[in-house]
């Protein structure tokens, strides 16, 4: 049975203090155990750990997404798409033509672990093939440098992180500020990035894979535009964390940036 983490809406929870509390004075850093097996069909992975907080950030088209979905699917962790949320907002404002400042107060978000991965549901509504298109893309790049906006779903991931370790899950979150804002204490970070190129050349074969038609170069134009913004935003800047551990994707397989996060973690890979 797929389990939904139901997140909360502005202005109707007073719980955001007791979520910062939680993690200030409960989750401390955990040691980690874990040992690798291989048989002639795949990879078994045995687990010995208490819950742990792994962040994963990286500009768009890095592999962030999938690497993380696939390292918690790995530990048996719950995922956090918070780029997803953005896009929910984004799809809200689209679909309304209302300017997200505005509108925060009406909108529901949730989060359903499936077998499949994560679906999204806004407003009670399941919105997970809908927010994955370019003009989504592009909004919640706008969307996610409102303050107001950042502020809600910072507090709605920690209090998602809070509820699944509070349940002796770990916790695997991706996004841009998870090392820096979100969980600036988390117990691994890595932070992925790509040649340009490379990442517009992924989301080219993405959207193919979808159907849709798209130009490596007018993608390029917009992922170096979409650096530039989610760097220089004011408000939580797309930024390493000193901490953080890079890893280039640029060259990797799929599979090798999964190990090495799985390495780190494992005590296997410095």
């Amino acid at each position: 049975m797929a389990a939904r983490y139901c997140l909360l809406t502005n202005g109707r929870s007073n719980s955001h203090n007791s979520v910062k509390s939680y993690f200030d004075e409960v989750a401390k850093p955990a040691t980690f155990a874990q040992q690798f097996c291989t048989s002639s069909h795949d990879e078994c992975i045995r687990r010995s750990f208490i819950t742990l907080i792994i962040a994963i950030d990286g500009p768009a088209g890095s592999g962030k997404s999938s690497t993380a979905r696939t390292v918690a699917s790995r530990l048996n962790a719950l995922y956090i798409d918070t780029g997803a949320m953005y896009r929910a907002v984004a799809l809200y404002c689209l679909d309304n033509n209302v300017s997200a400042e505005t509108v925060v107060s009406e909108i529901t978000l949730g989060l359903e672990q499936s077998a499949d991965g994560v679906n999204v549901f806004l407003n009670g509504k399941n919105v997970s093939a809908r927010i994955r298109s370019q003009e989504v893309s592009d909004m919640s790049s706008q969307v996610s440098q409102i303050a107001s906006v950042r502020d809600l779903m910072v507090n709605q991931q920690r209090a998602l992180a809070a509820k699944a370790t509070s349940e002796g899950r770990t916790v695997v979150m991706e996004g841009r500020d998870i090392g820096t804002v979100v969980f600036p204490s988390a117990d691994y970070k890595f932070f992925l990035v790509a040649d340009p190129r490379v990442r517009a050349e992924r989301r080219v074969a993405q959207l193919k894979e979808k159907g849709e038609d798209a130009e490596v170069s007018t993608l390029l134009s917009e992922i170096i535009e979409r650096d530039k913004r989610d760097e220089g935003r004011e408000h939580s800047p797309l930024r390493k964390a000193s901490d953080a551990i890079e890893i280039d994707t640029s060259g990797l397989l799929f599979e090798d940036q999964v190990d090495k996060i799985l390495g780190v973690i494992s005590g296997n890979e410095g």
